[in-house]
């Protein structure tokens, strides 16, 4: 039944569906027998259908409870730091994402989810730190010329 109700929200949520999902979710969820993947799932649905600090804070809550009962599923992992990322605290996001990679590292749902954060490019200038100046400019020029040069010439 857990399984099948797991899926199903999964689905609502992928498809961006997130009130389905919570409604699907919450007579589950609050059980105390509860299945950790369904709880963080539940977090996670709660964090992106309200999107203020309280949507938040309750999304953090439920995913930290699922992940505290099952430390060793990177899945918990991967819906803590999205709750994260999607709140704007990159920090603590990639080190959740990072940890479920190192669990996982061939889980297509742990790459996708660390594949939306982005990866760092090296500094232009190697030899000097990543914060110079120097680094800094040229950088974002990079970034400009990409933009600029991957529209096309057309008037």
């Amino acid at each position: 039944m857990s399984s099948d109700l797991y899926t199903q929200a999964e689905l609502f949520y992928r498809n961006r569906e997130f009130k389905k999902a919570q409604l699907l979710l919450k007579k589950e969820a609050v059980r105390p027998d509860c299945d950790p993947r369904v709880a963080s799932l539940y977090g996670l649905v709660l964090a992106r259908s309200d999107a203020s600090f309280y949507g938040y804070y309750r999304g953090l809550k439920w995913c930290r409870e699922a992940a505290k009962k099952n430390p060793d599923d990177p899945r918990l992992l991967v819906h803590l730091g999205l709750v994260y990322l999607f709140h704007g605290l990159r920090a603590k996001a990639v080190e959740h994402l990072d940890s479920a990679l190192a669990m996982a590292p061939d889980d297509p749902a742990v790459l996708k989810a660390r594949g939306l954060m982005g990866f760092r490019q090296r500094p232009r200038i190697p030899f000097l730190s990543r914060e110079n100046p120097l680094n800094i400019f040229l950088g974002k020029t990079a970034v400009w010329l990409k933009k600029v040069f991957s529209r096309g010439f057309s008037p």
